[in-house]
């Protein structure tokens, strides 16, 4: 008889531990559906240092570099052709603002 019961307690355990999963599993399904048409992208993340990084953001098709440390966020420029976006060492600014 305590067999059972200890059964009728163990199966109890299983059933709510298998509906976690299962509950996980249909909230990140119904989180990534609202977050799949979202109008801003990161880009790109460059840290400068371990409180410093350097952004690269689209909003609606527009690309803008955001300058992010532990205290603020800054625009710092919106980037205008994507030849801006290689990683050449020329000085040229013609592409931003």
């Amino acid at each position: 008889m305590q067999w059972l019961s200890y059964l009728q307690a163990l199966g109890i355990v299983l059933l709510i531990l298998s509906l976690f999963p299962i509950g996980l599993y249909i909230y990140r399904r119904t989180y990534l559906k609202k977050t799949a048409g979202s109008k801003i992208k990161i880009i790109e993340v460059r840290p400068i240092n371990y409180k410093a990084q350097i952004l690269l953001v689209e909003v609606e098709g527009k690309k803008y570099l955001l300058g992010c440390t532990d205290k603020a966020v800054n625009f710092l420029t919106e980037v205008k052709d994507a030849s801006c976006n290689s990683t050449s060492n020329s000085k040229d600014r013609s592409c931003t603002s």
